[in-house]
């Protein structure tokens, strides 16, 4: 059951980050501010929810795991997306409203494809290396 809540959330996820790769230059940031920063919002309150799941019931639960390769994936994982918060938590802080995003663009720009570019790797790599261990 906790699989289905993860993919689900991953699946929103995924689609949030889609609209925000549609602004791929600092003209669009600039155009799009208001529905970049509504998107950035709700792709931190997902990605909340999220981790807060991650942290309660998958990763607790996969430590107890007999198997040795999926309690090193899945501690592997936890430890490396500690970082991967912190950094999207900041990118957060720095872009979700209209008006930020307005006045640097280039910067939001660069700061999207940075954070969220490492997000989608993340995502990628839980669907294809931790997800299926789990499920097996």
């Amino acid at each position: 059951m906790y699989m289905e809540i993860l993919k689900d959330h991953h699946e929103g996820i995924c689609k949030l980050i889609q609209i925000i790769d549609r602004a791929d230059t600092a003209e669009k940031m600039q155009r799009q501010a208001d529905d970049l920063a509504g998107a950035i919002s709700r792709l931190a309150g997902l990605i909340s929810v999220h981790l807060a799941a991650e942290d309660k019931f998958l990763y607790p639960n996969l430590a107890k795991s007999n198997d040795e390769k999926l309690r090193e994936t899945a501690t592997a994982f936890e430890k490396e997306m500690g970082g991967l918060a912190k950094a999207f938590m900041a990118y957060k802080e720095d872009w979700m409203t209209p008006t930020k995003i307005k006045e640097a663009p280039e910067a939001c720009l660069a700061a999207t494809q940075k954070t969220i570019g490492a997000l989608k790797k993340r995502l990628a790599r839980e669907d294809k290396e931790l997800y299926p261990l789990v499920e097996e």
